[in-house]
């Protein structure tokens, strides 16, 4: 309901419509519309097909937001053929006032340099689509940049640092602009150390708080990605988080520890 209701109301405006003149033409209250745009009612299938005639939007994206309509019943979101920056976790992120991540493997979607991403985004894509991916990814990165910037709280595992994605070069690249960025009043790193043994992974995800609606947990696996908004399970990676602070480095030792992997890499 949360995404719909954001971009049918980006539609609108993307139209040139007040809620009153949309609401006219769609022979609803304005009230109603209202409701719909700030997710407090769900919105019928014949419904939504009328807004988007009236806001002129047609082929694959009308295609794509009648696909969220029938997702509305759903408690647990999940799609085949996971891709991030899509519209629907950056919207989530331009909203959210904190988010948490934890990337096991790689450089979270919104900490990478665009070499790094490239080299990323390359296993297994068209050079057309990681181009257009690339774009993207750097795109949501801005929401890091705003005045008024969500707190976000990174987790990395040493072994999303060791891998040289793109090169020697790239990796040096790649950690010298994550330091940079935990020095930034809203960002926080944390580094789990291969010396600190064993710990739970529940695997690549994003927690995502807001100010006025209940949180939500972004999952992603090989071609699965997906949100999570019951309470068991927010909490449930409430207590992953705090459980993956426990077993990483403090901010300063994390980026005391990113500096010897740089160095590490610039021998390599």
């Amino acid at each position: 309901m949360r995404v719909l209701a954001t971009e049918l109301t980006k539609l609108r405006e993307a139209a040139g419509l007040t809620t009153r003149q949309a609401a006219i033409r769609l022979d609803q209250s304005i009230a109603t519309l209202n409701r719909t745009e700030n997710a407090k009612r769900i919105a019928t299938v014949a419904e939504v097909s009328a807004m988007l005639a009236i806001y002129g939007v047609v082929g694959s994206e009308r295609k794509r937001i009648m696909a969220l309509v029938e997702e509305l019943n759903t408690s647990r979101w999940l799609g085949i053929d996971a891709n991030p920056d899509r519209p629907t976790l950056p919207i989530f992120e331009s909203e959210a006032v904190a988010i948490v991540n934890f990337a096991p493997c790689t450089v979270p979607g919104l900490l990478q340099t665009p070499a790094y991403a490239r080299a990323i985004t390359s296993l297994g894509h068209t050079t057309d689509l990681h181009d257009a991916m690339i774009a993207a990814r750097l795109d949501r990165q801005k929401v890091l940049a705003r005045i008024v910037a969500p707190q976000y709280v990174a987790i990395l595992d040493e072994a999303a640092l060791r891998r040289p994605h793109g090169g020697s070069a790239a990796m040096v690249e790649q950690i010298n602009w994550l330091i940079d960025m935990a020095k930034r009043p809203n960002i926080a790193l944390h580094v789990i150390p291969f010396r600190h043994g064993g710990y739970h992974n529940p695997g690549y995800f994003s927690l995502l708080e807001f100010p006025k609606t209940p949180p939500i947990v972004y999952v992603e696996h090989s071609r699965v990605s997906g949100f999570l908004h019951e309470p068991e399970d927010t909490q449930a990676f409430r207590t992953h988080t705090a459980s993956l602070i426990q077993a990483s480095l403090g901010c300063a030792d994390s980026v005391n520890f990113l500096t010897k992997m740089a160095a590490d890499h610039e021998r390599g």
